[in-house]
Formats: C-alpha cells, sequence, structure tokens
C-alpha cells in the first residue's frame, strides 16, 4: 500500500512538473532511449514440392523484446513529422507437429527469436507536453522459421532474414524537458522466407519411396508479429 501510494504521488509530480507547466513543450530534436514488452504473432508455413500435405500448417508464437530507439522530431505548431529506428532482440517462440510420409515419424514447425530492427517515418499531434503519434516503415527480423523431421537422415535448413513492413502508433508523455516516456503497440509482417530439408543420407530400406541422396523439399514460412511497448527517451 505504502509502495503503491508513493509511485501514485510520484507520478503526480513528475506530470505536474512546473518546469513543463509554465511554457509550451518543444518536441523538436534528436532523442535517444530504450524499450522492452512483449510479441506474439502467426507463423504459416507451406511444403512447396511435396514430401508431407502442402498445408498452408499454421502456429502461434509469443515472447518478450526490447532494444534501442533513436529519432529525430520537427514540430510545426501542433503537427510533428520524425524519423525513427529501432534495433533490438525480438523474441517469438512457438512450434507445430505435423505428419510425415512416415507415420512412424512426423514434422517439426519452429520458430526461434533473434536481432529485428526498422526505420520508419512519425507523424503525431502534440498537446502540451504529451504527443499522439503514428508510424510506418520497413523492418527485418533475423529470428530462424525451421521444418524438421524426426527421420535421423534428412539435414533441415531455416530461414535466412525475413524483410517486410511495420505500422503501428502511440501515446509519448514529457516528464521534463529532456525525458520521456511512451507507450506503443506495433504491428510487423515480415513476409515469407524459405527453408530446405536435404536427405542426406540413406536408410535400409528407404520409406521414402526411393528419394535420392542430395534431394531437397523446399518449405515457405510466413510470419506477422504484433508488439506492445514501453519505452524511456532522452531529448537532446
Amino acid at each position: 500500500m505504502r509502495f503503491s501510494t508513493g509511485c501514485a504521488a510520484l507520478a503526480l509530480a513528475l506530470f505536474s512538473s512546473p518546469a513543463l507547466a509554465d511554457r509550451p513543450f518543444d518536441w523538436t530534436g534528436f532523442y535517444v532511449g530504450a524499450h522492452g514488452g512483449y510479441a506474439w504473432g502467426d507463423v504459416s508455413v507451406v511444403d512447396t514440392d511435396g514430401g508431407v500435405p502442402y498445408g498452408a500448417f499454421d502456429y502461434k508464437a509469443k515472447g518478450g523484446l526490447g532494444g534501442l530507439t533513436a529519432g529525430y522530431n520537427l514540430q510545426f505548431g501542433v503537427l510533428v513529422l520524425g524519423v525513427e529506428g529501432d534495433i533490438g532482440y525480438l523474441g517469438p517462440q512457438g512450434s507445430k507437429q505435423i505428419p510425415s510420409s512416415d507415420p512412424a515419424h512426423h514434422q517439426d514447425l519452429t520458430l526461434a527469436g533473434g536481432l529485428y530492427g526498422d526505420i520508419t517515418g512519425r507523424v503525431g499531434l502534440a498537446l502540451g507536453q504529451t504527443l499522439l503519434y503514428g508510424k510506418a516503415g520497413f523492418a527485418f527480423f533475423d529470428g530462424e522459421a525451421k521444418q524438421a523431421t524426426t527421420k535421423v537422415w534428412y539435414q533441415p535448413t531455416g530461414t535466412e532474414r525475413f524483410t517486410g513492413w511495420t505500422a503501428g502508433g502511440g501515446v509519448e508523455h514529457a516528464l521534463t524537458p529532456n525525458l520521456t516516456v511512451r507507450v506503443e503497440y506495433q504491428h510487423f509482417d515480415f513476409g515469407s522466407q524459405g527453408g530446405v530439408q536435404e536427405k542426406v543420407a540413406s536408410s535400409l530400406p528407404d520409406a521414402d519411396d526411393g528419394t535420392p541422396v542430395g534431394y531437397k523439399f523446399h518449405n515457405e514460412h510466413s510470419v506477422t508479429v504484433d508488439t506492445l511497448k514501453l519505452g524511456v527517451n532522452f531529448k537532446f
């Protein structure tokens, strides 16, 4: 109870800071900061040349994210225009099992987290110390999606870097002339990337009806992610 009361009193003191109340806040300038939050998304997998049913096979992924932010704003009256970039770790993880061509085995679909980044344009409406904004631009994700059979004589290769677009918006509030905090929703569509399963050895009897060593079964993974982030920025 004492902790909650203290936090409320501190927040009230910051948001009613006399240093900001006496003059309009200027959003123009460079800023750097950090952010963290929660990510959830969807993965869709299609087998493009057989081996198992084509799909699409869908599954969910979720996890955390965190990273650094940098940007620049220009204010024109109540209109704020800017450019912003994020870099960090995006950690949605998920998995699904699907049938294999051999009833004694199955296929494992997985998504692992990795480095992510974006560069976006920002448009905002300044209401004194508070900024309402939207943003959109380019995004990439280095997480790996993979399809792997439980047959030991196959070697899976996962996806390479995903690239796509992002859009979102949020609310940012100035606590002091140099310190702002924000809450932000952001959607990412990272497009599709392909993976393979290559037969690297043979077995007797061969359960793949004579599939030769070196043959590659291809698959395609599409990834979308939604995020909710909290951030703090220092404005120069």
